[in-house]
């Protein structure tokens, strides 16, 4: 009885080698050793499926077609290789095999002498076709041509190592007079084995040699799947042995073999020294580009985009990966000076460190051009042990470099791996620099927030002092005024509540961005108070408006329109303010009896911040209330001519004043 798990075993490692041979192979070729490693699989699964009939029966028929089928192969490849052979001579092979594989049909007919008796017809024609198949393969390695042979010597050494073993088997079981269950199992360790030669040799058929079809993931797992089927298989088979010797240990063995194997297995698995150890010296052979340039390219993007990492580690991680690096260290350059100073680490310990000017590091990284992989023993001692020096260089020049820690397993070195870095170093220094640049925008736009701030503040204060000057300058002349006594407490006060106004604004400027439900009316009412200038207000139909803008910022923008108004107003000339509503907006005119100003004026300078019309003014009351409406959802029109006054028309979005609810009694 035939082992059904080293059978069964063999029959999925036959499987997987003959995907392995579609991927990597192409054409006729592919599918002619693919056929052979079939031939063997299916032979494999009909003794797993029927252990009890290992030479009768369906495993018997599938063993004639397998050594038939690998005849076949061996002759298709001397006829595509040139070796030389006469038709003749390939005719008389192929009914050699067609004469003894029907001949071992035959025998398997119910009847015949029954295996393995020495005049058994069926033994005969078994072993005369194994013989067959090895004089064919060592025929077709002799007689190929020199630069065919490196083609086909792989097939033939497989194939004929196989019917080399079936020899045997035929051969000593003639002789015995009973097949030896040692020889039946190894059989299907031996194939398992021998088969990964056809891949090999699918692989090594350049004139038609191309990448596989599929990714890289995908042969790297097929390729752990197959070398783990491989390693239970042994275990297995020393298990089997074990099993035969008939101790009473070896149940315990066996048990503790086939633990220790799966132990090793998941070992192996979690191990990226392992995984890099596999990818370098089975999977990278199966491609002709030394990399996945898509992947890698994708893995780099999202290495960089991602987020939860310092954007410097993130740019250390994207070199080190793909040559495997386990950990790195980035200096950057300052902008401005010429030492690259330590900016983060991975994996490695974080420790101040400087490269000055003239370096020796420096000086063979040249323009950025180069990949240094002697590092100077200065580094070692601060950083520990380094393998590579990769530049980042950008528009500016160089930018900063990357120091990679030696990689798990051994690594080789070349054009394309330093092409790669340098291309990924490129994508990090650009990634780097504009992380600088929108670092260096944000601060500047908090300092240009800063200073509109503070330009509005002092322009309030401008506005402030000059009403405080005009009550200092008619105090004199009209202190003994009761009325004028009156104006002055409600201009200081505004003045003072204006001033303390300003200072909140500058302390907690968020506070402005908090919009409310303003009602115009009202607030205009408690500006115009503060103005220290007669304003008349006109309600036609705007009452139950409700504004959607921070109050602060409607003040703001209303006391500027309102102080301008004034300032251009002849003595004793209200400012008139007319509020409507036209459909869901409000509309707000505010009109003076002023001197008017151009088109030209109004189109070129009037909102040009930091530019004004009047000598003592800023330019920054205009430019600020239209910016403050603007924010809103609103804006600011210009209605002017020289000499006819100026009506500054303010548009906002408005919502109608919920009704009151009336309970009924």
């Amino acid at each position: 009885m035939a082992s059904p798990v080293l059978h069964g075993a063999s029959a999925l490692i036959c499987v997987a080698w003959i995907a392995l041979i579609l991927m990597a192979g192409r054409g006729r070729m592919a599918v002619m050793l693919a056929l052979a490693c079939l031939a063997a699989g299916a032979w494999a699964a009909a003794v797993a499926l029927w252990p009890a009939e290992p030479l009768t029966g369906v495993a018997a028929v599938l063993e004639v077609l397998r050594s038939a089928v690998w005849c076949a192969v061996l002759l298709w490849l001397a006829r595509r290789s040139g070796s030389g052979w006469s038709k003749v001579l390939m005719g008389r092979f192929a009914t050699a095999a067609l004469l003894l594989t029907a001949l071992a049909l035959i025998a398997l007919l119910p009847g015949a002498p029954a295996l393995p008796t020495l005049g058994s017809p069926g033994l005969f024609a078994r072993l005369g076709l194994a013989l067959l198949v090895l004089v064919v393969a060592e025929n077709l390695w002799r007689n190929a041509e020199e630069g065919a042979r490196w083609h086909v010597v792989l097939p033939c050494i497989a194939l004929g190592l196989l019917s080399a073993f079936d020899v045997l088997l035929h051969a000593d079981a003639a002789l015995s007079r009973a097949y030896s269950p040692a020889l039946l199992d190894a059989r299907a360790a031996v194939t398992a084995l021998a088969l990964p030669l056809l891949v090999i040799a699918a692989v090594r058929d350049r004139r038609w040699r191309r990448d596989p079809p599929i990714s890289r993931q995908a042969v790297f797992h097929g390729a752990t799947l197959i070398l783990a089927g491989t390693f239970l298989l042994g275990v297995g088979a020393a298990g089997e042995a074990l099993r035969h010797l008939g101790a009473d240990w070896s149940r315990v063995a066996q048990a503790s073999l086939l633990a220790a194997g799966v132990m090793t297995l998941a070992l192996a698995a979690g191990s990226r020294s392992m995984r890099s150890r596999l990818r370098s010296r089975v999977v990278d052979h199966f491609f002709t580009a030394r990399f996945d340039y898509r992947r890698e390219w994708m893995r780099c993007i999202a290495t960089l985009s991602g987020t939860g990492e310092d954007p410097a580690r993130r740019g250390v991680i994207a070199i080190a990966d793909p040559v495997d690096s386990p950990a790195g260290v980035i200096l950057l350059r300052d902008s401005g000076e010429e030492t690259l100073r330590w900016a983060g680490s991975w994996n490695l310990p974080e420790k101040d460190f400087a490269l000055p000017a003239g370096h020796p590091l420096l000086l063979a990284l040249g323009e950025g051009e180069r990949i240094v992989t002697d590092m100077p023993p200065d580094l070692e001692e601060a950083l520990g042990r380094l393998w590579l020096a990769v530049p980042l260089c950008h528009a500016d020049g160089l930018l900063g470099v990357v120091l990679l820690a030696p990689p798990r397993a051994v690594f080789a070195l070349g054009g394309e791996v330093f092409d790669l870095l340098r291309a990924i170093g490129r994508e990090v220094a650009m990634f780097l620099a504009e992380r600088r640049a929108a670092e260096r925008l944000r601060d500047q736009r908090g300092l240009q927030d800063y200073a509109r701030r503070f330009a509005f503040v002092a322009h309030d204060v401008k506005t402030v002092a000059h009403q405080l000057a005009m009550v200092h300058a008619n105090a004199a002349h009209h202190m003994d005024d009761p009325e004028f006594r009156a104006d002055m407490l409600i201009t200081v006060g505004a003045a003072a509540a204006r001033i303390s106004t300003l200072v909140a604004r500058l302390r907690h400027p968020e506070d402005e961005e908090v919009a409310g439900k303003v009602a115009p009316l009202d607030r205009l009412k408690a500006i115009a108070v503060g103005i220290g200038h007669d304003v008349e207000i006109r309600d036609q139909g705007a009452a139950q408006c409700r504004l959607p803008i921070a109050p602060a910022r409607f003040d703001a923008a209303l006391r500027h329109l309102l102080d301008n108004a004034a300032e251009a107003s002849p003595p004793g000339a209200p400012v008139r303010v007319t509020l409507r509503q036209e459909e869901e907006r409000l509309v707000l005119d505010i009109t003076d009896r002023g001197p008017g100003m151009s088109a030209e004026f109004v189109r070129d300078t009037l909102f040009r911040p930091l530019v004004s019309g009047r000598p003592d003014g800023n330019g920054i009351g205009a430019w600020q209330a239209r910016d403050l409406l603007r924010g809103a959802g609103g804006d600011l029109a210009v209605i002017s001519a020289p000499g006819a006054g100026t009506t500054m028309r303010v548009t906002l979005p408005c919502e109608p004043r919920p009704a009151k609810q009336v309970i009924a009694a």
